[in-house]
């Protein structure tokens, strides 16, 4: 899903943010705020307090869409940030950090996921591809915002009952996920950015199908129905998700490179 994501056409996204969240200037309440994804662009707050945050991504588009939010070191700016993607398009400026998010759904579905937000300006992207294997954000799917400093109480952090322990490579459960709804944590201990994909896979299906799915030329949907989970998250970082999970066969999937 991750495949080229940092593309020649990247910067033309980073140079026209969304109209619809230029229009939409707001401010997020302390401990939430929802992005809205839509073919291709986000709608959202353009200033949120720091802190413990919910962040939930409302899918309204017609592809499946996620919100990763990317932190961009003091003193740089999102015009910064094209510049670099411009003369390296294949890696991102080691001043720029993934920060998570919550992870892809279907449209019409919603997700969230609770992260630690730190005062400074903020990118949020969809890196999925689409069918001929060019990421949304290249067609426009990326919004700037601030994140400011708060002010007051900050939300209390939900306790998880289950842990996935990201590694270079691989996931590893604190236990068995078993049938019902769990709040789970997402802990990087790999060397590089790390995600979990949660998938409810289709009757008799594998993961490197639904792998397989979102590489270009691809034909037919996905054998499977992602439920969100975290986006890119730095070594040494962590979020949290909760998910229901009905009997069947799940996958967890990173599609980083």
């Amino acid at each position: 899903m991750k495949a080229g994501i940092f593309a020649s056409l990247y910067v033309v996204a980073l140079a026209a943010t969304s109209l619809a969240g230029q229009a939409q200037a707001q401010a997020a309440q302390q401990g939430q705020f929802t992005m809205t994804a839509t073919d291709f662009g986000f709608v959202g707050p353009e200033q949120v307090p720091s802190g413990m945050t919910a962040v939930e991504v409302l899918n309204q588009g017609a592809e499946v869409h996620h919100a990763q939010l990317v932190r961009l070191a003091p003193g740089k700016t999102p015009a910064d940030f094209a510049a670099a993607m411009k003369a390296d398009p294949e890696h991102p400026p080691t001043w720029a950090s993934f920060v998570g998010g919550p992870n892809a759904v279907v449209p019409g579905d919603r997700a969230t996921a609770v992260m630690e937000l730190q005062p400074g300006q903020h990118l949020v992207l969809c890196l999925i591809p689409n069918k001929t294997g060019v990421a949304h954000v290249a067609l426009g799917m990326v919004k700037p915002f601030m994140v400011t400093e708060a002010v007051g109480t900050r939300m209390t952090e939900t306790k998880p009952d289950v842990v996935i322990t990201a590694r270079d490579f691989q996931f590893v459960l604190s236990k068995p996920i078993t049938a019902g709804s769990h709040t789970i944590q997402l802990v990087n201990e790999g060397t590089q950015a790390h995600e979990v994909v949660l998938v409810k896979l289709a009757p008799d299906a594998k993961a490197k199908d639904f792998i397989a799915a979102f590489e270009p030329g691809a034909v037919g949907p996905p054998p499977g129905r992602p439920l969100g989970g975290i986006v890119g998250i730095e070594r040494g970082a962590r979020g949290l998700f909760t998910a229901q999970f009905d009997p069947g066969q799940y996958a967890l999937i990173c599609f980083f490179t």
